[in-house]
């Protein structure tokens, strides 16, 4: 799940709603939102069936147009900064993609086409693909619908150009397709940070204090991993942390300590195996 190319070219509508679902810390799959918005392989998924899918998970479809490129453009800023992610009709309604922030001049797209699936593009590249044209009617237009949850969001991804660069690296392949589970984990580990939070440290941070020890112990009573496989699932998690701006409360940084010393071991013992102990 997360972050990979669509396998069916009519899946694009379902799999751009999840990845705006992921921004805000709502993981679902793309097959049941396929089943929800009523996705065919003949007709793929219009903005209707979006919409419902995106009501089912207490979310709405706000739609915004315009005929003019550079109005275009700032409504879609506008959405983008009040933390809603944009699904918009591209390649003349032939295809959904996902914007999800903005930055110095810059578009973190994802779409799900792409062997790459996250990219930064430029407003000139963004509105080449963004726009419809019917020249028999005369028509122009840029049409887009952001994605505004009907609840709290707690975790909200911030997704940089150069985090979304990042996440695309070949060594990241993994991070990338299991996003949802490392960021489950994550939740269930820390705490987003709000303006009330205090007395908490980063997860940077954290493994600052903490890797060393972690790494070290997990590796000796399993014996398998290796040092550098541990630290790669712990940068992993430092990422995502850093996307949903997470952190570790000062008095639970024990109890994070032995959590995250468990999933080490599950993954270890999930990787390589273990016979009974006792």
């Amino acid at each position: 799940m997360s972050f990979y190319p669509q396998p069916n070219k009519y899946q694009c509508g379902p799999f751009a709603l999840k990845y705006a679902l992921v921004m805000l810390g709502v993981f679902k799959d793309e097959d049941q939102i396929g089943i929800i918005a009523g996705s065919t392989w003949w007709a793929g998924t219009d903005e209707f069936g979006l919409a419902r899918a995106a009501r089912r998970f207490n979310c709405r479809m706000k739609h915004f147009q315009s005929s003019n490129p550079g109005d275009a453009r700032k409504l879609l800023i506008k959405n983008l900064q009040k933390g809603y992610p944009c699904i918009l009709s591209v390649n003349n309604w032939e295809h959904w993609n996902t914007v999800v922030s903005y930055s110095k001049g810059k578009f973190v797209v994802i779409d799900s086409e792409l062997d790459k699936v996250v990219s930064v593009v430029s407003a000139t590249q963004l509105l080449r693909n963004w726009k419809y044209s019917d020249k028999k009617a005369g028509i122009v237009s840029y049409d887009g619908y952001a994605i505004a949850p009907k609840f709290k969001v707690h975790t909200r991804a911030k997704f940089t150009p150069r985090k979304a660069i990042q996440l695309m690296y070949e060594k990241n392949e993994d991070l990338a397709r299991k996003w949802d589970q490392y960021t489950n984990d994550l939740i269930n580990i820390c705490k987003p940070r709000t303006k009330l939070s205090y007395n908490i440290i980063t997860f940077n941070e954290f493994l600052r204090r903490n890797q060393n020890h972690l790494v070290k112990r997990v590796a000796m009573w399993h014996g398998e991993p290796t040092y550098s496989e541990l630290k790669k699932i712990l940068s992993n998690m430092k990422f995502v942390a850093e996307v949903y701006d997470l952190v570790v409360p000062i008095d639970e940084e024990k109890r994070a300590v032995t959590d995250i010393a468990s999933i080490l071991m599950m993954y270890a013992c999930g990787k390589y195996g273990m016979t009974p102990i006792y």
